[in-house]
């Protein structure tokens, strides 16, 4: 254990990379719940750091697998519900996460080169904020009307069609800068659910989604030396451990109704990318 953590601190100073990914980690920490798009923050980052030596498609799975971490941190206790109800002969709701969990998995599995190509494009990521931020806005209205008439509506209540209306909304979100949290969230709260459910329903739908992500990308891992492979460990502990505070923020700013603030954010940062990005890469 003590050689390992020498060589993690040695790989930490000498390596060109180190700087970047922490900061990277922390982006995608902070953006992977906040619905700002995390997926379009890292692309954006990308281009602005000039992170080269560690692949672009690992880099992004191993930052969202440290969010996971937070997910389970977070929605653990959740997710054992679902697991013991599923097992006790109740398994509606575990059923809803695999059916909502469909879309993505058809797209990535079928479009999973097209949309790794989309990572190394600002400009795609920079279009997509500005989706995002109309989607944002849509759910905000959707969650103000839904405060109003005070509708509320149990886990029971949601639907199979729902959960496949909100699974497509995490397939969209595969693009990047389509936030996967936003654009959930925000289909759920235009089908009618409570802030409360469809924030919990998007998270858990998270799970099977970067999971499989993830695995889809070991075969990648043989190929990456120690020093690397350090590095994307400690993004994965960083992203973690920033994730678990931003996703407790997130719940706290869902209470109050804060969309409007994020759409705003993500226009604005689509904006100055496509008016001022390419004179930033030259």
């Amino acid at each position: 254990m003590a050689s390992f953590a020498s060589e993690a601190l040695e790989v930490a100073e000498t390596s060109p990379e180190m700087g970047e990914v922490a900061l990277l980690a922390v982006l995608q920490g902070l953006t992977e719940f906040l619905p700002v798009s995390s997926s379009g923050h890292l692309t954006l980052g990308r281009a602005v750091f000039g992170v080269e030596g560690v692949d672009g498609a690992l880099l992004t799975v191993a930052l969202h697998v440290g969010t996971l971490v937070a997910v389970l941190a977070v929605y653990g206790r959740d997710l054992v519900g679902v697991l013991k109800r599923a097992i006790g002969g109740a398994p509606r709701d575990l059923g809803l996460i695999l059916i909502g969990s469909v879309p993505a998995a058809a797209v990535g599995l079928t479009l999973g080169d097209f949309f790794e190509r989309t990572f190394e494009s600002p400009n795609v990521a920079a279009v997509c904020l500005l989706v995002t931020a109309v989607w944002l806005v849509l759910g905000d209205r959707a969650r103000s009307k839904d405060a109003e008439t005070g509708a509320t509506a149990g886990l029971d209540g949601l639907g199979v069609g729902q959960a496949i209306a909100i699974g497509a909304a995490q397939a969209v979100a595969i693009l990047p800068g389509i936030s996967r949290s936003g654009s959930t969230i925000a289909t759920g709260l235009l089908l009618g659910l409570e802030t409360t459910l469809a924030a919990r329903f998007s998270f858990l739908l998270s799970l099977p989604a970067v999971g499989g992500a993830a695995l889809l990308e070991v075969g990648g891992l043989s190929s990456v030396d120690r020093g690397t492979g350090l590095v994307l460990l400690a993004g994965i502990a960083i992203s973690a451990l920033v994730g678990v505070a931003a996703l407790r923020g997130l719940l706290l700013a869902l209470k109050r109704g804060a969309f409007g603030v994020f759409a705003a954010y993500c226009a604005a940062l689509g904006l100055a990318w496509l008016v001022f990005g390419p004179f930033r890469l030259g």
